[in-house]
C-alpha cells in the first residue's frame, strides 16, 4: 500500500476514541476538574491527530486515483455524500439507543452516559468495518511515486528548489485557495455548531425539531453532492461556487428577515433546505479547487490539505471561542445574528478570493492524435496528424495552478 493508505490515524482514532467516552481509568483524574479535563484532553488531542491524518489522506487520494479534473470532482462529491449518510446514521443510532433505553427526552447528562457508550461503540463497528473495506479495496497508485522518484533524481539544483514543498509559499494562489476553503468550512461547522442554539434561544423550538431541522439539512446536502459533478462541469468551479455564495446569503436575508410564528413554523425548513445545499456546493468545491491546486504534482497533495486543514482548523476554534466570549445573555437575537454573519461574511470574502484565482474555469486543451500506420505504405497521410479536442472536463490537470 501507498504512504496515503497506511493505516497510522485510524488506529489513532480507535484506540483514543473509546477512553474520551468513558470513565476515567486513573483515580487521580477525578480529584478535581483541572485534572478531569486535562485527562480528556488528552485523549481528544490523540484523537483530532488520527482524525487529521485520516482526512487529509483521504482528500489527498482524489488527486491520486485519477489525473482527470472532473473525476477528481466526482470522487470528491461522493466522499462528501459518504460523510453526510455518516452524520444521518449517527442521529439515526443516537435516537434508536435513547428512545429503547427510555432516555430523558430534554437533556442530557451523566445519567446518558451508558446509553452514550452504546453509541460510540455501534459507530465504532461500523467504522472499523469500513476501514478494513477501504484499506483492502483501495490501491494508491504505485505510478506517481515511480514518476516523483525518477524525477527527483533527473530534475537539476534549480527544478528541484521549484518543486519542493516550501516553494509552494512563495505563491499567491496557494493563500487565494486557503482562504477559500476556510471560509467553506468555517460556514459549514459553524452552521452544524451554532444552528441547534439558533432554533432552541431564538425560535424557540421543541426538542423534536431541534433533532429533525438538522437533519433535513443533512439530507439536502446529501442531495446536492450528487449534482455537484454536473455543476461543476457544465458551469466551472468559480460559478458553481458563486451559486453557494447566493444559496448563503439568500439564507442569511431570510434568516435575518424572517421572524413569528409563521416563520418558525414552516419558513425554517426551506431555509435549512437552503443552507444544506449551500453547504455541500461550497465545501466540495473548494475541495475541488484545491486539487486543481494541486495540478500534477499528486506528491503535495497530503501537505497541501494538510496545510487547508490546518488554517481551517485554527480558525474555526477561534470563531468558536469568539462566539462563546462575546455571548449576551440579554441580547435575545444573539444567536440569530451569528447565523447571519456567519452566512455573509465568510461566503463574500471567498466568492472575491473565488472570482480572483487564475483557474477555476473550464479551459479546452488539444492534443494531437496518434498518427495510425499503415501495412501497405511506411509514409502517414497528412491528415493523420489533425489535433483532436478533448472533451470538457477530461483533460488532465497541468501545473500552471502553483506556478502561475
Amino acid at each position: 500500500m501507498g504512504p496515503k493508505t497506511v493505516p497510522r490515524g485510524s488506529v489513532l482514532v480507535f484506540i483514543s476514541l473509546p477512553f474520551a467516552f468513558s470513565p476515567p481509568i486513573l483515580p487521580q483524574a477525578e480529584t478535581s476538574e483541572l485534572n478531569t479535563a486535562l485527562y480528556y484532553c488528552f485523549f481528544i488531542v490523540f484523537f483530532q491527530i488520527g482524525w487529521a491524518s485520516i482526512e487529509n489522506s483521504h482528500m489527498a487520494l482524489a488527486s491520486d486515483l485519477t489525473p482527470i479534473r472532473d473525476e477528481r470532482t466526482a470522487l470528491l462529491s461522493i466522499r462528501y455524500s459518504f460523510t453526510v449518510f455518516s452524520n444521518i446514521l449517527v442521529y439515526v443510532v443516537t435516537w434508536i439507543v435513547l428512545r429503547s433505553n427510555n432516555a430523558s427526552k430534554t437533556q442530557f447528562g451523566p445519567s446518558e452516559r451508558k446509553e452514550f457508550q452504546i453509541v460510540i461503540l455501534v459507530i465504532m463497528i461500523v467504522g472499523a468495518m469500513t476501514t478494513i473495506i477501504f484499506h483492502i479495496g483501495v490501491r494508491e497508485p504505485l505510478t506517481n511515486n515511480r514518476v516523483n522518484r525518477e524525477l527527483l533524481m533527473t530534475e537539476t539544483e534549480a527544478e528541484r528548489a521549484t518543486n519542493s514543498f516550501w516553494s509552494m509559499f512563495k505563491h499567491i494562489t496557494l493563500y487565494q485557495t486557503a482562504v477559500v476553503y476556510m471560509c467553506s468550512r468555517i460556514t459549514v461547522n459553524m452552521t452544524l455548531v451554532f444552528l441547534p442554539m439558533y432554533l432552541q434561544d431564538y425560535l424557540k423550538l421543541e426538542a423534536e425539531k431541534l433533532a429533525l431541522l438538522p437533519l433535513i439539512m443533512f439530507l439536502s446536502s446529501f442531495c446536492m453532492s450528487l449534482l455537484n459533478k454536473p455543476m461543476n462541469m457544465k458551469l466551472g468551479r468559480k460559478y458553481t461556487y458563486s451559486f453557494g455564495v447566493v444559496l448563503s446569503l439568500g439564507s442569511a436575508l431570510w434568516c435575518y428577515l424572517g421572524s413569528g410564528n409563521t416563520f418558525a413554523k414552516y419558513q425554517v425548513y426551506a431555509v435549512t433546505i437552503i443552507i444544506g445545499i449551500a453547504c455541500s456546493v461550497v465545501l466540495v468545491t473548494s475541495q475541488a479547487l484545491t486539487t486543481d491546486l494541486i495540478g500534477d504534482k499528486t506528491h503535495r497533495g497530503a501537505f497541501t490539505f494538510g496545510l487547508m486543514s490546518f488554517t481551517d482548523k485554527v480558525c474555526n476554534g477561534a470563531v468558536v471561542m469568539t462566539v462563546q466570549s462575546l455571548h449576551c445573555e440579554t441580547c435575545p437575537n444573539y444567536y440569530r445574528d451569528i447565523m447571519v454573519y456567519n452566512w455573509t461574511i465568510p461566503s463574500i470574502l471567498a466568492f472575491i478570493t473565488v472570482i480572483s484565482l487564475p483557474f477555476g474555469g473550464r479551459p479546452t486543451l488539444t492534443v494531437p492524435e496518434v498518427p495510425e500506420t499503415h501495412s501497405n505504405s511506411g509514409n502517414q497521410h497528412p491528415d493523420q496528424s489533425k489535433k483532436q479536442p478533448i472533451e470538457k472536463g477530461q483533460e488532465a490537470l497541468p501545473s500552471y495552478a502553483v506556478n502561475s
